[in-house]
C-alpha cells in the first residue's frame, strides 16, 4: 500500500528556501498523487472548470505554473486544451508531469526566479494551483505572470486563507489593479479542500480569477 505524505503543511515561510523546497518535493513527489487524492483535493478538476467558463477557445496558449505532477493539466486536457506548458522547481514532480503526455513542453524553474523563460504575451492564461502556499512574495510573481499574459488573458491561481492574510497578498494585487493592470473577475469563499486529511477540517483554500487588461 502506497504511504500518505505525513509532513505537515507549511505555515511560516519566512525561514523557507528554495533549496528546501526541492528537498521537501523529493520527498513528496513518490507519494503526491496517491495522497492527495485519499485527502479529496479536487482543486485542479474546479480549476479547471472556472477557467473553461472564461477562455473557451482550447487552442489557447497556456503556462501551468508550478505544475506538479500534472494534476492541472491532466484536467485542461480532459476539457479540450492541446497547448499546455509547465514549469516546476522539482525535477521529481516534472517526471510525473511528463507521463501525463498532457503537456507541450515541460521545464524547470524556480517561480521566485525572475524572469521566467518565455516572451512578453506569451500566454492567454496562466494556472498557479497549489503552489503559491510555498512563495512569501507575491509581487516578483503576478509582475511576471501580468509580463507573460496577453491583454485580456486570465491568471487563476489559488492560496490558502491564512498565507493570503500573513503574506499580504490582498495589498500586492490591490496594488496591481490600482495601476489598472489587472481585475479581479472571480474570488471564491474560502473552502475545505482536503477535507479527508486528518486534522485538516479548518484548512481553507481561495480561489481567484484575475484578468489583464493591459
Amino acid at each position: 500500500m502506497t504511504p500518505e505524505f505525513q509532513e505537515p503543511l507549511l505555515d511560516n515561510l519566512d525561514d523557507i528556501n528554495s533549496k528546501d523546497i526541492v528537498s521537501r518535493y523529493i520527498k513528496f513527489a513518490p507519494v503526491y498523487n496517491h495522497s492527495v487524492k485519499q485527502w479529496g483535493y479536487k482543486t485542479p478538476q474546479l480549476a479547471a472548470q472556472y477557467l473553461k467558463q472564461y477562455l473557451p477557445s482550447t487552442a489557447s496558449n497556456i503556462l501551468d505554473a508550478g505544475c506538479g505532477t500534472g494534476l492541472v493539466g491532466n484536467e485542461l486536457a480532459k476539457l479540450g486544451y492541446t497547448e499546455i506548458i509547465g514549469i516546476d522547481i522539482s525535477l521529481e514532480m516534472l517526471a510525473l508531469a511528463k507521463e501525463t503526455a498532457q503537456y507541450k513542453k515541460l521545464e524547470q524553474h524556480d517561480l521566485t526566479k525572475i524572469p521566467y523563460p518565455f516572451p512578453d504575451n506569451s500566454f492567454a492564461a496562466i494556472t498557479s494551483i497549489g503552489v503559491l502556499s510555498l512563495i512569501k512574495d507575491p509581487l516578483p510573481v503576478f509582475s511576471e505572470f501580468h509580463r507573460l499574459l496577453q491583454p485580456n488573458g486570465y491568471m487563476i491561481f489559488t492560496q490558502r486563507e491564512n498565507l493570503y492574510t500573513q503574506y499580504d497578498y490582498q495589498k500586492v494585487l490591490e496594488q496591481l489593479e490600482a495601476k489598472e493592470l489587472i481585475k479581479l473577475i472571480m474570488m471564491s469563499e474560502p473552502t475545505n479542500y482536503l477535507p479527508n486529511r486528518k486534522n485538516y477540517s479548518e484548512r481553507k483554500l481561495l480561489t481567484f480569477i484575475y484578468k489583464v487588461l493591459k
